[in-house]
This record gives C-alpha cells, sequence and structure tokens, in this order.
C-alpha cells in the first residue's frame, strides 16, 4: 500500500505508462502530483528520528495527551459524581454543572484535578506507547 501511494506522487505528464500519468484531477490541483524521491532525502523525510528521541516524543505527547482528556472530561465527572451522591436534586447535567459553579465557583467543576490525571496521565502514555511501539516493529508508516 506504501508503495502505491509513493507511487502516485511519482507521477508526471510525460510517464510511459499510462498509469503513471496524473489523473486530470490531479493536473488541476497545482503540486497534486510529481514527487521525486530527492524530495525525502533532501527534506529529510527518509531517516526518522532515533529510538531515544522517538519513545522520548511519544511519551511527552502521551502526557499532554493525558492532561488534554482530564481537563476535557473532569468538569463532567465532577457533575456526574455530585448527581450521584445527591440522587434526584438535579434535574440533568446542566442543572449540576451551574450549581457546582453557583455553590463553589468555576473551579469547582476541577476539583480532583490531580486525582483524575493521575487516573488518565498513566494510562494515556502506557498506550500510546505500546501503540506505538507495536507500529513502528511491524513497519508501519507514521501518519
Amino acid at each position: 500500500m506504501c508503495l502505491q501511494i509513493k507511487d502516485s506522487l511519482k507521477r508526471s505528464q510525460d510517464a510511459p505508462e499510462i498509469s503513471k500519468r496524473p489523473s486530470s484531477l490531479q493536473l488541476a490541483v497545482p503540486g497534486s502530483y510529481g514527487w521525486k524521491d530527492s524530495d525525502y532525502a533532501k527534506y529529510g523525510h527518509a531517516s526518522g528520528p532515533s529510538t531515544f528521541e522517538r519513545l522520548g516524543l511519544v511519551f511527552s505527547t502521551s502526557v499532554v495527551t493525558g492532561l488534554a482528556v482530564t481537563t476535557t472530561t473532569s468538569a463532567f465527572t465532577n457533575a456526574r459524581t455530585h448527581m450521584m451522591s445527591n440522587p434526584g436534586k438535579y434535574t440533568g447535567m446542566l442543572a449540576c454543572m451551574a450549581d457546582v459553579v453557583r455553590t463553589l465557583g468555576p473551579l469547582g467543576l476541577y476539583r480532583g484535578f490531580m486525582a483524575q490525571w493521575a487516573r488518565f496521565g498513566p494510562y494515556a502514555t502506557v498506550q500510546f506507547i505500546v501503540w506505538e511501539q507495536l507500529r513502528f516493529m511491524c513497519g508501519l508508516p507514521g501518519i
């Protein structure tokens, strides 16, 4: 599959094979065909990061991902906890969140943030490192 994609990027108008010539759609979009192998060498695409750099990149992105997941879900997790501890008090999630903001302030939605990050952080880190290592060992290209 990778070779097919690479071959389709290397199409040129004067290719001897019809299958290597760009389609009319590719001709309409400037720069959508005609990549050469020298572009990969010229811009360093052929050589990727070292194993240490790759693991460092995966680790840092997984920590940021854990932080993003915690930041986006913390308010809803806290509202859900309030709703479960006070059954029948709230008519819905938004009413519960409005009550938490009214009584505890906006930061009340993020109480227990570090405990939630302690749960999501290692999960995201392990998941990203394992999936990236499996992808690398199988020889699959990155996104």
